[in-house]
């Protein structure tokens, strides 16, 4: 996080909002890469937790 600070989905709505989550963009239970930085992306508690509850509705 320390590379983007801010959440990155709030950023692409035009809201300001501090990271607190590394999240793995394309989950590892997926074929993500845990540890390619190009699979990471900051998000707030609320975006992930929203990006989380979609993937487990979709398995």
């Amino acid at each position: 996080m320390e590379q983007c600070p801010l959440c990155e989905e709030c950023q692409r709505r035009g809201i300001t909002t501090l990271a607190q989550v590394v999240d793995h963009i394309v989950p590892i239970n997926r074929g993500g890469a845990k540890l390619d930085m190009a699979n990471l992306q900051s998000l707030c508690h609320p975006c992930h937790n929203r990006k989380s509850g979609l993937e487990s509705h979709t398995r």
